[in-house]
């Protein structure tokens, strides 16, 4: 069944593996307001920020995919993903359980070239397949219930991000 051996053999530019990292962060949401404490998890490899949350007054918040950008540029801007340790933030294998995944163009293409080989199985080779986007999933740091948090996300409507978006 070598017809999906390699998932990224045919893509222009392979995607990379994640490098999760989490941490927090000061992040001024805009110009009139004070910065407010956000939990972050961010992908060194990309550089983006996967999810965020704003934590104030006992009360947590996902930021939205503008402020999710917003935040990419301001730890771009000042280096964060060239030395994450140096910042507070630490290496994470997966996505924690609070975060609200957003992914990028390019792996939303290879999941649905994926879920095209799930509709084209066999009951002879589905468990490969299956296989296959388990571990697609695993080298971008995500699993299965991290693609279902995000389709069942609030936020439906297409965002427009460059650097990434949630599953719809």
């Amino acid at each position: 069944m070598n017809w999906f051996d390699n998932v990224s053999s045919d893509c222009d530019q392979p995607i990379a593996a994640a490098c999760l990292m989490h941490g927090h962060w000061r992040h001024q949401r805009n110009p009139f307001t004070s910065p407010v404490l956000c939990r972050v998890v961010l992908d060194v490899a990309e550089p983006r920020v996967v999810a965020a949350q704003v934590i104030e007054h006992g009360m947590v918040e996902d930021l939205d995919s503008t402020e999710l950008e917003d935040l990419t540029q301001v730890l771009v801007s000042q280096d964060v993903h060239r030395q994450p340790q140096a910042w507070g933030f630490s290496h994470c294998t997966r996505l924690p359980n609070w975060a609200r995944p957003t992914f990028t163009e390019s792996q939303i293409e290879e999941l649905e070239r994926i879920e095209g080989y799930l509709i084209d199985a066999s009951d002879d080779n589905i468990d490969d397949v299956l296989r296959l986007r388990d571990e697609f999933l695993r080298g971008i740091g995500m699993t299965d219930q991290d693609v279902m948090r995000a389709a069942r996300s609030p936020e439906q409507a297409p965002c427009g991000r460059k650097g990434g978006r949630l599953v719809n």
